[in-house]
């Protein structure tokens, strides 16, 4: 038995170092190279299909809201000035998110939008009103006033088509 160790123990020293032999460095490079492909490739496919929330917009953006308007006509109205010789003419638009029952709602709605526009509109004075930076303000309150009433959605913006002041 102490021959045969010998003669193992010789063939291994009299081998080339070059041989069908690997060493361990190499065998924990290729493992480490592997491991690092793998992750890569995972990472990739996270990032292809679920993206960095917050940094890269979505791969499936929603689309845009459709619009739909309502054109009001025209009213014209007393302004609530000392003498009441002042008046207002406007046309308005409302605009709102396309919705089938939201639509019905406006029209049938469309008195009591009309009579809150109004009297908004009359309990202005030309000061509360003319300047144009005031215009907001005034479509602000008047689209506040509408939205209360709805059931089925609400108004997104009010446009003034015409706006006079005499």
């Amino acid at each position: 038995m102490a021959v045969v160790k010998k003669d193992l123990v010789e063939k291994e020293a009299a081998e080339p170092a070059g041989g069908k032999k690997r060493s361990g460095i190499m065998i924990v490079l290729l493992v480490l190279a592997g491991t690092f492909l793998a992750v890569g490739l995972v990472s990739g496919l996270v990032l292809y299909f679920v993206g960095i929330p917050g940094v890269m917009p979505k791969m499936k953006a929603d689309p845009p809201p459709v619009y739909e308007t309502l054109e009001l006509g025209e009213r014209v109205v007393n302004l609530a000035d000392d003498g009441g010789g002042r008046y207002l003419r406007v046309r308005m638009v409302l605009e709102h998110k396309k919705d089938e029952k939201l639509s019905a709602e406006l029209k049938e709605k469309n008195a009591q939008i009309m009579d809150k526009t109004v009297r908004i509109l009359r309990s202005k004075s030309v000061g509360e009103v003319q300047p144009v930076d005031k215009e907001e303000k005034l479509k602000t309150e008047i689209m506040n006033a509408i939205n209360a009433g709805l059931k089925n959605g609400k108004i997104e913006k009010v446009y003034f088509t015409d706006f006079l002041i005499q």
